[in-house]
Order: structure tokens, then C-alpha cells, then sequence
């Protein structure tokens, strides 16, 4: 997923080498941001796996399991709509720039 979002980050980058709707910093931002979401899959990928060892029977790795998965999850939204934000940005803008060259 994670080559995914870069690929939408590089789309994102060219069109807003057209129309500059938003600052440069805000998409190096997301870039560097990039490996935050990396890591943050590989912790997604290491719980799924423990998944098939944990004592289920047992209250308080369960609720450990599903703490972390809440962070995991709230963390990849926040990953997401960062990315959303500056596609809105550049959607409201850039045909009327875009129009004006």
C-alpha cells in the first residue's frame, strides 16, 4: 500500500509542478511521512501474524491486540486524509490556474 499512496504523492507532486495550489513543504511533508506508514504497516504485519499465537482466552492480550489495532487503524486514517487534504486542494485549483497560464 505504501507504493500505492507514494504513486498518488508523485501525481500529486506533477500536477502541482503546473499550477502550484499548494506549498512545496506540505508535499515533501507527506513524502517524509512515507516511512511512518511503512513502519507503521510492518507493526500492522507483525500483529496479524502473532495473531495465530495469542491466548484468546486471555482478556488482557486481547484487549492489548485490540488497542494497538485501534492506533494502527486511527494512524493509517490520518495518513490518508493528510494525502486527501492536498488532492482537495489541488482539485479546487487547478483548472482555474491551469486556465489562467
Amino acid at each position: 500500500m505504501d507504493k500505492k499512496l507514494e504513486g498518488i504523492l508523485d501525481i500529486l507532486q506533477v500536477l502541482n509542478s503546473n499550477s502550484n495550489s499548494v506549498k512545496q513543504e506540505e508535499l515533501k511533508e507527506q513524502y517524509d511521512n512515507l516511512e511512518d506508514f511503512r513502519e507503521l504497516s510492518g507493526e500492522l504485519d507483525r500483529i496479524l501474524s502473532e495473531w495465530g499465537v495469542l491466548d484468546r482466552s486471555n482478556p488482557l492480550e486481547i484487549e492489548d491486540l485490540l488497542f494497538e489495532l485501534h492506533r494502527i487503524l486511527t494512524t493509517l486514517e490520518w495518513h490518508f486524509s493528510e494525502v486527501s487534504e492536498l488532492n482537495a486542494t489541488i482539485l479546487k485549483t487547478y483548472k482555474d490556474k491551469m486556465d489562467n497560464v
